[in-house]
């Protein structure tokens, strides 16, 4: 498996394709496979760089505290270590915060950017949820019956209702692993992301991707983003939740290659 060694940790990536570089900057607890079916098709078009995160995935996990910026570190160095001088970049949720980051602090390594289910600051309600989740494994709570609870925060209903979905969502959770020091490092620096006094000095060309349904990082998030962005289009998903690129791919990859190309 290839790993780089960037900002003192080594980092687990996949980075193929053919075409301009499009580095996917992954979302909070998640690692690489959930990414490697989306890139498949881009991969025609880009060469695409997706990674885990510290503290997730095959990345090292060093003891908390993590923050943001730490982690746009890590994205930097990782695209340094890799001649990337400069590429499309596609943030998903916490993602995305690591990419409002880079745009503010690195915006040369950025052509355009995507920010997906977005935020100037993580919603309350979200994030007494991530901060649940660990007090429900101490309980020895069935992995399964976690991830139950956490997919409707995820996926829209008419998503879940389909048992296929379902079951596929549902079994990518149960693969996935929770190292609690990497948990608690991420969960820390999504607390305390707070974008608000900031964002608005950004000049990057950026596309922000919503969906409709998103309860996790609920549409008034975006549009407050949205409102303080000046060279910043809005484009909603109807019938997708914070997902939303799993939930309609098709419409994701046509939205990212008509905004990219």
């Amino acid at each position: 498996m290839p790993h780089i060694k960037a900002n003192n940790i080594k980092i687990y990536y996949e980075f193929e394709g053919n075409g301009e570089p499009l580095v996917i900057i992954g979302g909070f607890a998640s690692d690489s496979r959930l990414w490697k079916d989306f890139a498949k098709p881009l991969q025609k078009h880009f060469k695409v760089l997706y990674f885990d995160h510290r503290g997730f995935g095959d990345s090292d996990i060093p003891p908390p505290p993590y923050s943001v910026e730490m982690m746009t570190k890590d994205t930097v160095e990782l695209m340094n270590q890799l001649n990337i001088d400069s590429a499309h970049v596609f943030g998903h949720s916490m993602g995305s915060a690591i990419l409002q980051t880079m745009c503010l602090k690195n915006p040369e390594k950025i052509k355009k950017a995507i920010l997906s289910g977005t935020f100037l600051k993580i919603p309350y309600t979200s994030q007494m949820l991530f901060e649940t989740v660990p007090k429900l494994f101490e309980k020895k709570l069935d992995q399964d019956i976690i991830s139950q609870i956490i997919m409707p925060w995820m996926y829209s209903s008419s998503f879940l209702k389909n048992p296929n979905n379902f079951n596929k969502v549902l079994e990518s959770m149960s693969k996935r692993t929770i190292d609690p020091k990497g948990y608690e490092g991420q969960s820390m620096a999504l607390k305390n992301f707070d974008s608000t006094t900031w964002i608005s000095k950004i000049k990057t060309e950026i596309l922000i991707l919503a969906g409709k349904e998103d309860i996790d990082t609920p549409l008034y998030c975006t549009q407050a983003v949205h409102e303080k962005l000046k060279n910043a289009k809005l484009k909603i998903i109807d019938d997708a939740a914070h997902m939303m690129y799993r939930e309609h791919p098709n419409k994701t990859y046509e939205i990212m290659l008509d905004f990219f190309k």
